[in-house]
């Protein structure tokens, strides 16, 4: 089937609108922003391919059969390995991409790996009153706690056919997602979002504090000697850190103070590289992790 048509196995989908159930059980809910990882664990052979019609924000049904399309047409290119990112030691993620239909699925949070994931424990459980979305150059945003995806290759920087960069593509498209998803989670007791995002994936999505909803960007700092320096390399591990212990936590509080002080006492138990105890201070709308190490 030419690539300007839907694609092989992929199923062509309406674009029905998010029912008013699926709008209050989200309501309220503090809502927990992920970045992708650019490695993941492929899922066992045999698993059931991805089945984009059972993904959470069946609003942007459409757009995500627009990006499957047009990944699977640019892996079936010539400079497809080039367009998606993938090395030239790795031809097989590239074939994979060419069949991403058929690829086999799994729960999100055991496909995406990494040092952000790394963190998080193992089986997680996410609470009812808590949301936690990961965006996706290939789906838009995948809901942590029920969605299925493959092992994909497909970065906000990928070139993808006849759409350009995917991050900006994916910005167009989710624009009505954000004021939904501040009105959701301004509506409840626990109206916070933790943005443990990074820059490309968060200009994807972008979301400030506005309609009853504080966003807090989780911003990590080593301190040394009274002076604090941004941690670019290793922010991912503190981010990871942050949503672990939300997820983990028994109960949310209702305001950023609270939450401020409920994330100090549980990261007093958490280590940084020197040793010390991890910290947590709000600065605005910044949730800044102090590692000190010296």
């Amino acid at each position: 089937m030419p690539c300007t048509g839907p694609g092989r196995g992929v199923r062509k989908l309406s674009a029905p609108p998010a029912g008013a159930g699926a709008a209050a059980r989200d309501n309220g809910r503090v809502l927990m922003l992920l970045p992708p990882s650019e490695t993941k664990t492929r899922p066992a052979d045999g698993s059931a391919p991805l089945d984009a019609t059972a993904l959470a924000h069946p609003e942007l049904s459409r757009a995500r059969e627009t990006m499957l399309r047009a990944a699977r047409c640019t892996a079936e290119g010539r400079d497809g390995g080039e367009r998606l990112g993938v090395p030239a030691s790795s031809p097989e993620l590239v074939a994979r991409m060419a069949a991403i239909h058929e690829e086999p699925a799994g729960p999100a949070l055991s496909v995406y790996s990494g040092v952000l994931y790394d963190q998080l424990a193992p089986g997680a459980v996410i609470p009812e009153d808590r949301r936690v979305l990961v965006m996706s150059a290939l789906l838009g945003v995948v809901d942590a706690a029920g969605d299925r995806v493959p092992a994909y290759r497909l970065s906000a920087g990928s070139r993808v056919q006849r759409l350009g960069a995917a991050g900006p593509w994916w910005s167009t498209h989710l624009r009505p997602l954000r004021t939904r998803l501040l009105e959701e989670t301004g509506a409840g007791p626990s109206p916070l979002v933790v943005d443990s995002r990074s820059g490309a994936y968060r200009s994807m999505l972008p979301l400030r504090s506005g309609r009853g909803a504080r966003v807090l960007q989780v911003a990590p700092v080593q301190e040394r000697g009274g002076s604090r320096k941004v941690i670019s390399h290793d922010a991912k591990r503190y981010r990871g850190i942050v949503i672990r212990e939300l997820i983990a936590a028994p109960e949310l509080p209702g305001d950023a103070d609270a939450l401020v002080d409920l994330l100090r006492e549980r990261l007093a138990a958490v280590p940084g590289v020197a040793g010390a105890p991890l910290g947590v201070e709000l600065d605005g709308d910044q949730l800044v992790v102090v590692d000190p190490v010296g």
